[in-house]
């Protein structure tokens, strides 16, 4: 069985740390050590690490403290006090003679009879290291630690509150928020669920980027709220998006102008900002995805009164009828429109967004936008029940080319009413 100096040095190659990395981490996260004392702790010259040294080397390499001592029937991130206590044991007897080992066992099997416990498993020979993800990025660290700052502040507890529910060795909260270290993805679930983050999607929002599988986005800046960068990161994964909008054109469709417009109609409140001109940049980050033909197909249906709206002037609302015309003949985007006269169907919702993954047993998602926040929707029933209603909408709205016919009609109105 691998000892304990083995497992450290694993950890460190494949994590690709140097030991002058690791000290460092660990002293910015208030736990000063050397570069020389990792160096001795990994060739087995020390062999006696507090146990608050072992937590934060457990944390900054992504293991669990029972696996980097040797005993991998621990829980990975989760060890209490007394598993804790137990593997310094263990740690203090790797230099001990085979008879004082032969002692000490049987002195552990009696114990463990006298309190009734299962003997003890034969542990595996194999130190191979449990799987993460590889060391974060810069970019990524900021971003995480950005996130979780926020949302701690929205949980309402303070630094010293964490780091006792969780342990400072496992989760130097200063240095994890200002980017400087990164926590191990077992310990971001614990701060996630500390701060009452329960939402599936929105977890995985954050969790994606703890275990380093996506590189931070503009949708990660801190300014934007964590339910609004969710429903952001879905968008960017999808591969289908069928939206359905009632009162203005879909902001993947629209113009500047009238996204500027719209944003000032409904305030930038509604998308987590303070100023327009923030609320509008992220609207026309969303569109670049669609704009570039990344293969993403969009199926969009509106009311006819959008159409006919003027949210900012006739002048404006004529370019956005253009650019729609030209959205909908290209291949990948389908757009229909409820008519105003003697509608077939119209749901009894505001407007929502459904979207298709690309892997084939992702569960498709269901949003439904709110005036101050937007409802992820999970529960298979109620994303079916948006999915019969988009469904109905699309088969009783116009076909490609009545799209067409009115979107020329209200070109021409509105080219009319301008002397065109």
């Amino acid at each position: 069985m691998a000892n304990f100096a083995e497992r450290l040095d694993l950890a460190l190659t494949k994590r690709g740390f140097t030991g002058a990395q690791v000290a460092s981490a660990l002293t910015e996260a208030g736990i000063p050590i050397t570069r020389a004392y990792v160096s001795q702790l990994r060739t087995g010259k020390q062999t006696n690490p507090t146990l608050q040294v072992l937590r934060a080397l457990a944390s900054c390499l992504q293991v669990s403290v029972g696996w980097l001592v040797g005993d991998d029937y621990l829980e990975s991130g989760a060890v209490e006090d007394l598993q804790l206590r137990a593997a310094s044991i263990g740690l203090g007897a790797s230099e001990l003679s085979e008879s004082s080992l032969t002692l000490l066992r049987g002195v552990v099997e009696l114990a463990r009879r006298a309190e009734g416990l299962p003997d003890e498993p034969e542990p595996p020979s194999s130190p191979d290291i449990p799987e993460a993800a590889a060391p974060l990025s810069g970019p990524q660290r900021r971003a995480l630690g950005k996130r979780l700052h926020g949302l701690r502040l929205a949980a309402g507890l303070s630094v010293e509150q964490v780091e006792t529910a969780v342990g400072k060795g496992a989760a130097a909260i200063p240095a994890i928020e200002e980017g400087r270290i990164a926590p191990a993805p077992i310990t971001a679930e614990r701060l996630l669920a500390l701060y009452g983050v329960t939402v599936p999607p929105i977890r995985e929002y954050v969790l994606s980027l703890a275990r380093g599988e996506r590189e931070a986005a503009w949708y990660d800046a801190q300014s934007v709220p964590v339910w609004l960068a969710t429903t952001y990161a879905l968008e960017q994964r999808a591969t289908v998006i069928r939206t359905y909008h009632p009162q203005f054109v879909p902001p993947l469709l629209q113009t500047e102008e009238y996204a500027r417009a719209a944003v000032t109609v409904a305030g930038p409140a509604t998308l987590g900002q303070q100023t327009v001109d923030e609320a509008l940049a992220l609207v026309l980050a969303r569109q670049e995805s669609v704009a570039r033909d990344s293969g993403i197909v969009v199926w969009a249906v509106i009311d006819e009164s959008v159409l006919t709206r003027s949210i900012v002037g006739p002048h404006v609302q004529l370019r956005q009828i253009d650019q729609l015309i030209e959205h909908a003949k290209r291949p990948n985007i389908s757009l229909h429109v409820v008519p105003a006269e003697d509608p077939v169907y119209v749901p009894r919702t505001g407007p929502f967004t459904l979207w298709r993954f690309a892997e084939a047993f992702e569960a498709d998602i269901a949003c439904a936008h709110g005036i101050e926040s937007d409802e992820l929707i999970t529960d298979t029933t109620a994303v079916e029940a948006y999915h019969q209603a988009f469904t109905k909408l699309s088969v009783t709205t116009t076909t490609r080319e009545e799209t067409f016919e009115v979107l020329n009609f209200h070109r021409e109105r509105l080219s009319r009413s301008l002397g065109k």
